[in-house]
């Protein structure tokens, strides 16, 4: 049954694939055209670079996180970018456990991404003329963690190692500035790992960029 599952996954992340990049070439023929209307050019290389990330923090009496995870990247066109991540998290948690709650128990993770974005929609006031700012995203991420599997499973007998995810999803890109913006993501992990750290499927993402 597992094996069953597993090759529909596979089936599932193969054919959303080819939807997204179908999907995302005509989107940048139609942001590319609009661009060029609107006179939208990237004068210097460095203007295609971007930078950010994320931090989170989060204490309580039975668990502590922080999660620190930057980015970088470079639009290939004014709405289609590429780019790269990190990730380092530590967790302190008190399981319970037949009714007894044990002593804290510590465990870092530290992974690496790479994700692409498409922004088919940068401005939908100048876009439908209405007046909100702002536009729709799209992310498509693969990330791969280290972690020890026992924390996050503890019926698992494996250890530490790798634990690959494939995350798709969209949300709402609101500009701050010239180059700074604000991303709010709802982010699905298609393989749906027993091992992942994140609390959710879906996984809720906030990130800045300038």
């Amino acid at each position: 049954m597992r094996k069953i599952i597993a090759n529909l996954t596979k089936h599932s992340i193969k054919i959303l694939s080819y939807l997204l990049v179908a999907t995302g070439v005509m989107l940048i023929g139609s942001a590319r055209a609009q661009d060029q209307e609107q006179g939208r050019n990237f004068d210097r290389f460095s203007d295609r670079l971007f930078f950010g990330g994320s931090f989170g923090l989060a204490v309580g009496s039975r668990v502590t996180q922080v999660d620190v995870a930057p980015m970088m990247g470079i639009w290939i066109f004014p709405e289609w970018s590429l780019g790269l991540g990190g990730r380092y998290s530590y967790r302190r948690e008190r399981f319970s456990i037949n009714g007894f709650t044990t002593e804290p128990i510590e465990t870092h993770v530290w992974g690496v991404s790479g994700f692409t974005q498409v922004i088919p929609i940068t401005d939908f006031h100048r876009t439908f003329g209405i007046d909100l700012h702002g536009g729709i995203i799209l992310h498509g991420e693969f990330e791969s963690l280290y972690l020890d599997r026992n924390f996050f499973d503890q019926s698992s007998s494996y250890g530490k190692g790798w634990v690959n995810m494939y995350l798709v999803g969209g949300g709402w890109h609101q500009p701050i500035g010239d180059r700074a913006a604000i991303n709010f993501l709802v982010l699905w992990d298609l393989t749906d790992n027993r091992y992942s750290p994140y609390n959710s499927n879906p996984i809720l993402r906030f990130t800045i960029t300038f």
